[in-house]
């Protein structure tokens, strides 16, 4: 081996691979004893890093390459004895799949899309020892000797470039000696893709650590922006598919990248791919809404540690600290405002009319609000407004109303307003802004048990007639009360006694409504399906032993809970008794029925949920210290709430069955129904009072739903 092979065809930069073949020369002369600090600073591929002052440095420069047994270093332009080298294990199984990259056509200057290698008088020199101009880098390729003689140049670009795409084009097939299957590409006369030696085992296959970027002096590129190139609606409607942590990176991309993943569309979409959220404009507008001229940034405070990432919020009476949200730090990390909400894989199904979200919406600060609520329903509570601002929890704002003269049993609420019914015989309109008391009923001789009224019925829906409100109350006088009403020009709202619907012989525990039916149950142990629009009974339905303490109405079909201990599953076309439940250890106190949900409370202290189709308890849900009195559920953000004679509120995961929060001390006696909604859980109690827990202080929660 003489010195012309171990000259590079280029100036500043040799190729780096491993020469794995060697050529035998003299045997190595004996080296003195003496550790060498070039030896003792090695490293694991056994490229010595050498110091001015080092002998062996200078002396090594005298020494005939031809005596000694040199081997290639990676990616190091240098050469050192093989006695110092430790060879490297083979790589691991390829990854990833790059078929999509064709291989590239040689020119006659070897310029390969657009990488040029120059020849002339610069390309015949070479430095035995790193030159300290910038090297060019490549990926390495093992287990091929490839000489470094200006003379096999040409040999060399013509068998390495055919390799390094072969590598890029398709994955390395296992086994030795076994060819790569694919169509050939014709990378010149004398060579063709199909008769390349494979890229497997040992000799080559891409891995993570070993870059396939070649760098230069500024003339090769380093990647196409081509999101950037493309039309921005076509840039947008790509970005419309990615999850919000991956539309947050590429807002830190560049300028360009940040303006078009800042657009309405991208973030509209984004908020509708998380189950359970919505928006309703039409309402909002009705209530006063206004839309903000611009959207405000959604801020985020990337805190020391790496696997939190914090909401930053307007402060909160009482204050709270920031809220926490967990950041999974695997190839997928979707920021979770909750345990429930998750986000929807395909935003194709779940993208809204333009005529309900149009893109003029503020998007970005509706999300960050939207997950800011979330984040705050499932905080743990505060022990006190005096907590630590380093504690992570929230505590939603209270309000309490009063105006009834005896315990309230019974309350309902929409957007604007709440209707309660007590047992001083009266029903009353709260404003749910300002807690004004802004109307009184009075038409029962009897404590109101329960009642059911149409949400936001003074909303005028595109293409609908204003029309007046719908309102049925049950009461221990055994009747049911249909009411009219309407808001004057004050803001009052007023009520005209419709009908009184006679037939039960006991008192009306509780009631449902939908566009077809009114359901109602009582103490005589029987259930009664009137026709709503004719008032008229429909259907009696008769099978408990007990009194029927509750009940549930969906699409045709109720359940009824009683205090005999059993739940009962009807269909009311036919009147037929479907299915029979069974689990409770006492007598049944509640129930909610919502999709293939049933979920019930009873006296035994036990929430459990079945589902409606196969009669399954799905799970029994424990805590309560007595009976529980009154459910609330939403299957589709997976919140369920609880009331009970303990005297607490508790929120619940309705698909784990954990315990989220518990809310105390608001009530000083029995707590006897429990309602909540996007923003809000409100109760009523013995104590006559009525709370109102609101997560969305400083929030602008108006369109939400």
């Amino acid at each position: 081996m003489d010195s012309a092979q171990l000259q590079s065809p280029f100036r500043s930069s040799t190729l780096p691979f491993r020469a794995r073949g060697r050529t035998r020369a003299a045997p190595l002369q004996p080296r003195p004893t003496t550790p060498r600090f070039s030896k003792l600073f090695g490293t694991v591929l056994g490229s010595p890093f050498l110091a001015p002052s080092d002998p062996a440095a200078s002396s090594s420069m005298n020494v005939n390459v031809n005596d000694l047994d040199m081997d290639i270093v990676d990616g190091a332009l240098s050469a050192v004895p093989h006695a110092l080298t430790i060879t490297r294990p083979s790589s691991p199984s390829p990854s990833m799949d790059f078929s999509i990259i064709s291989p590239p056509s040689p020119g006659p200057d070897q310029n390969f899309s657009g990488i040029f290698f120059p020849r002339g008088p610069s390309s015949s020199s070479s430095s035995f020892f790193p030159s300290t101009s910038r090297h060019r880098r490549f990926h390495t390729i093992h287990g091929s000797t490839y000489p470094l003689g200006q003379s096999s140049s040409s040999k060399s670009m013509k068998t390495l470039f055919p390799r390094l795409w072969d590598a890029l084009s398709s994955p390395a097939k296992k086994g030795k000696g076994k060819p790569l299957y694919g169509m050939p590409y014709a990378l010149g006369d004398d060579c063709s893709y199909a008769d390349l030696l494979p890229l497997d085992g040992e000799e080559g296959e891409l891995i993570d650590d070993e870059a396939c970027f070649m760098d230069s002096d500024g003339f090769i590129p380093r990647g196409i922006d081509l999101l950037s190139l493309l039309p921005p609606e076509v840039s947008i409607q790509i970005l419309s598919y990615l999850d919000f942590p991956s539309v947050i990176a590429c807002q830190l991309v560049s300028r360009t990248w940040h303006k078009l993943a800042d657009d309405g569309a991208v973030w509209r979409g984004l908020f509708h791919r998380r189950a359970g959220w919505g928006v309703d404009l039409e309402r909002a507008l009705a209530r006063g809404w206004v839309p903000p001229n611009t959207q405000a940034p959604l801020t985020l405070s990337i805190p020391q540690s790496p696997s939190a990432v914090t909401l930053v919020t307007p402060s909160e009476n009482p204050p709270s600290p920031p809220l926490s949200l967990p950041v999974n730090t695997g190839r997928h990390f979707p920021l979770d405002p909750s345990p429930w909400s998750p986000e929807l894989p395909s935003p194709s199904c779940h993208s809204p009319s333009p005529e309900s979200a149009p893109l003029s919406l503020p998007w970005r600060t509706l999300y960050a609000a939207r997950a800011e609520l979330d984040a705050r329903w499932a905080a743990p509570c505060l022990s006190s407004p005096s907590s630590p601002s380093s504690a992570r929890g929230f505590n939603p704002q209270a309000r309490w109303l009063a105006g009834h003269a005896d315990s309230v049993y019974c309350l309902e609420f929409d957007s604007t307003r709440i209707i309660t019914g007590s047992r001083d015989q009266t029903i009353k309109v709260w404003d749910l802004a300002s807690g004004r008391c802004v109307g009184t009923f009075k038409g029962h001789s009897g404590s109101v048990l329960c009642l059911k009224f149409e949400k936001d019925w003074d909303v005028r829906r595109t293409g609908q007639e204003p029309k007046r409100g719908f309102l049925v109350s049950g009461s221990s006088d055994r009747s049911v009360v249909v009411w009219d009403m309407w808001v004057t020009e004050s803001g009052e709202v007023c009520a005209n006694m419709r009908a009184v619907l006679k037939g039960h012989m006991g008192g009306v525990l509780d009631l449902r409504i939908d566009d077809h039916w009114i359901v109602s149950c009582s103490k005589d142990a029987v259930i009664h399906v009137w026709d709503r629009e004719t008032l008229r009974l429909h259907r009696t339905l008769v099978g408990h032993e007990g009194p029927v303490n509750a009940v549930g109405l969906q699409n045709g079909r109720v359940v009824s809970a009683s205090g005999d201990g059993k739940m009962m599953l009807w269909d009311i076309e036919s009147g037929s008794r479907l299915r029979t439940f069974e689990g409770h250890d006492r007598g049944l106190a509640c129930i909610e029925f919502k999709d293939d949900f049933i979920v019930s409370g009873s006296n035994d202290c036990k929430i459990k949920v079945w589902s409606a189709a196969t009669g399954e308890c799905l799970r029994t849900l424990g805590g309560h210290d007595s009976l529980v009195r009154a459910l609330a559920v939403d299957p589709v953000s997976g919140r369920l709430v609880s009331a009970s004679y303990d005297k607490t509120v508790r929120l619940w995961d309705l698909r784990t069955g954990r315990l989220i929060r518990l809310f105390r001390g608001h009530h000083v006696s029995h707590i006897f129904d429990v309602k909540f909604d996007v923003r809000r859980i409100m109760s009523t109690s013995h104590d006559q009072k009525i709370v109102v827990l609101d997560f969305a202080q400083e929030l602008d929660a108006a369109l939400f739903t």
